[in-house]
């Protein structure tokens, strides 16, 4: 029973650290000058469905510019973009401190 617990609250933390994600820009929530902050982390999709984890560099009126994980500089066409995430931590943590209280709370 022990077994059990730990591994679904490792698995109910994983879980949430990597699906909160607040939805900055969708296609009914256009982009704006402002919307992207400079040398922060977002998951930007594009049309053609590809998705790309930047960190934004630059924004300009056609290109946004960034740096992936690999360090390799990233632009990408404005126009071209579908939707823009990024990570919402302060949810991720209230999620997870959920799951830690469900877990030891919750008696089996």
């Amino acid at each position: 029973m022990k077994l059990s617990k730990t591994f679904f609250l490792v698995l109910s933390i994983l879980i949430t650290m990597i699906s909160c994600q607040t939805k900055v820009v969708t296609p009914n929530k256009p982009m704006y000058d402002n919307t992207l902050q400079l040398y922060k982390r977002y998951t930007i999709q594009t049309k053609d469905a590809k998705s790309q984890k930047i960190e934004v560099i630059k924004v300009d009126a056609k290109k946004i510019y960034g740096k992936n994980k690999a360090g390799e500089m990233v632009e990408i066409e404005r126009s071209e973009v579908r939707d823009i995430k990024k990570p919402d931590i302060v949810l991720s943590i209230l999620i997870g401190l959920a799951a830690v209280a469900a877990v030891v709370f919750v008696p089996i």
